[in-house]
């Protein structure tokens, strides 16, 4: 829990398209897994859409994927995961088209797969799990995954997996599906993703270059170039630099 073993890290990695070939960023975090918790949750944020919605008199920012379920799904694999394993970390992949997170350790011998669907539990790491239920980590035994689940139903996204592969568990949290950009060069530029931008530059140092955009938008170069054009001729951005060490930032 204090993070004073070499191998309880996370491992975050945010990957080009759908398979595992190339690596946009990644990041390791150590330290008590509170803060790994915390860091990994960053992470995911970064990389995942961002939208707003006008309720009444009051502006709600809602992320693609319901951050109740990303949550949920790093508190299962801190407290679930198998620590005698120490070849292992917890691995958080973030693809195109989903949010997967790695837990090493099967299921406990005593549960099948569909028992876990079903809600019931059993505590592999008892001290940890008890600490996290007094912290209010966990509500309530066994209803992370159903959580989990109705948290993306919810929210009209493709139902969860939670699969037993081996020695470890996989949790696929599916994102919005994205037209590929073949599909959507002829449409209009979206506000929406307009705003992405402008959200991320406030967000960060003011700084984007196009391939960040294109992590960030879920789109080609091409399309994501497109975007920033939109935004340079209204004047929201300004161009820095030329060739290789072309960066946007928003216009003072």
């Amino acid at each position: 829990m204090l993070g004073k073993f070499e191998h309880v890290k996370m491992k975050c990695s945010r990957f080009k398209g759908t398979t595992m070939d190339v690596f946009l960023d990644r990041k390791e975090y150590d330290g008590n897994i509170f803060v790994q918790l915390e860091n990994a949750e960053k992470f995911i944020k970064n990389y995942i859409s961002l939208s707003s919605e006008i309720k009444g008199l009051q502006r709600e920012d809602q992320y693609e994927i319901p951050i109740e379920a990303i949550r949920e799904s790093i508190v299962n694999a801190i407290v679930h995961r198998d620590y005698s394993n120490d070849g292992r970390d917890i691995k958080i992949g973030i693809y195109d088209n989903l949010v997967n997170v790695v837990s090493p350790g099967g299921f406990p011998s005593t549960i099948t797969q569909e028992d876990i669907l079903e809600g019931r539990s059993e505590i592999r790491n008892k001290v940890i799990a008890r600490v996290f239920k007094e912290l209010n980590y966990i509500e309530q035994w066994g209803s992370g995954i159903r959580r989990i689940k109705s948290s993306c139903k919810a929210r009209g996204l493709k139902e969860p997996e939670i699969i037993e592969k081996g020695d470890f568990v996989d949790v696929n949290l599916y994102r919005r599906l994205i037209a590929r950009e073949e599909h959507t060069s002829k449409l209009p530029i979206s506000s929406e993703y307009e705003e992405l931008i402008v959200e991320y530059l406030k967000s960060s140092q003011n700084k984007i270059t196009t391939k960040e955009a294109q992590v960030i938008l879920g789109l080609g170069e091409r399309r994501s170039r497109e975007v920033l054009k939109v935004l340079l001729d209204k004047g929201v951005l300004e161009r820095v630099g030329r060739t290789t060490n072309t960066h946007y930032c928003l216009k003072l």
